[in-house]
């Protein structure tokens, strides 16, 4: 029986031998990969802004947990930015979750802003996006990722269920012809919002609250109990009143976001519920499953919101086809 070092032996020499006749797979397996990432991320060539975003909304639309929204937010961001980093919102400070175009996007997962000043407390007040010196982020950040070639960034924050769970951060780069446009970032972040709010508002039972920290993304984002559930109280049937309205803002404000164009045309025809009455009735469809056996049936918001957003108040922008009661 052969000793054991001979028994090592025979199997460096196998293993080495597996490994030498497998790496040429695997490096070209590597690199086909590596390449789909990157032809993912470029604009194709010729493509409009209004292109990019409604390919960056899809893949978001297209995404089945919150870990992968926020990653095809990031990757749909990067299309508007030279650089792009999100930061989770905890407490005072926020905390790095990912980032891409940085020389080292992984060092981003160590670094932590103060949310109380600067560009990130404006925005974080706000609401809004807010401009300015990388400087006035963060300094320690620009230190370790360097300055922007303009010397300028976007700070956006990602509002979900009427809080600031994350901000994103974007600059144009450090080297020439790198873009930053405000306004689809703007765009697609409010995208993802409304998105991640819906993906655990659908969510049925439990909590949608996943932990960032462990690789999971926003916290903060509870799903409501089972609307058909009876009402113990009239506090009860408030808030089961406040739930449905939001849930039927979100259900229309994702129909405006994902059909701008078609929103504008039915505007302009006065025909919109005939340009968007399959996306119309799909949501009308998951509001009822919420709410159509429950105390708040009558109310009708989902309605209610499709004329306010959509039609601007103005019902007979919806066209002779719409549905009234």
């Amino acid at each position: 029986m052969p000793r054991p070092t001979e028994i090592q032996n025979i199997i460096e020499e196998a293993v080495a031998e597996v490994l030498d006749a497998a790496l040429p797979r695997l490096r070209s397996e590597i690199v086909r990969r590596a390449v789909e990432v990157v032809e993912s991320l470029a604009p194709a060539p010729g493509a409009s802004p209004s292109d990019l975003l409604n390919a960056a909304a899809a893949s978001i639309y297209e995404s089945g947990s919150q870990a992968e929204i926020l990653r095809r937010l990031l990757e749909g961001e990067a299309r508007f930015a030279g650089r792009v980093a999100l930061f989770v919102v905890k407490g005072s400070t926020i905390s790095g979750w990912q980032g891409i175009g940085f020389e080292d996007n992984d060092a981003i997962k160590n670094l932590s802003v103060n949310t109380g000043s600067g560009l990130v407390g404006k925005a974080i007040q706000a609401r809004n996006p807010a401009g300015g010196s990388p400087q006035e982020f963060d300094a320690g950040f620009i230190r370790a990722m360097k300055s922007p070639i303009d010397d300028h960034c976007t700070v956006l924050p990602l509002v979900v269920k009427d809080k600031v769970a994350a901000v994103i951060y974007a600059d144009a780069g450090t080297v020439p012809g790198g873009t930053l446009d405000a306004s689809g970032l703007q765009a697609l972040t409010r995208f993802a919002a409304i998105w991640l709010e819906l993906a655990a508002l659908r969510k049925a039972g439990g909590s949608a609250t996943e932990d960032v920290s462990q690789g999971q993304p926003v916290a903060a984002m509870a799903t409501s109990a089972p609307a058909s559930a009876p009402a113990a109280s009239g506090s009860d049937e408030d808030e089961l009143h406040k739930k449905a309205r939001r849930f039927a803002k979100l259900l229309v404000e994702e129909i405006k976001l994902y059909n701008q164009p078609r929103v504008e045309e039915g505007r302009q025809h006065k025909d919109l519920y005939d340009r968007l009455k399959v996306d119309i009735e799909k949501s009308r469809s998951t509001y009822d499953k919420r709410y159509a056996e429950s105390a708040v049936a009558s109310s009708d918001y989902f309605t209610q919101e499709l004329v306010r957003i959509l039609a601007e108040n103005d019902v007979s922008l919806m066209g002779a086809g719409f549905p009234r009661s």
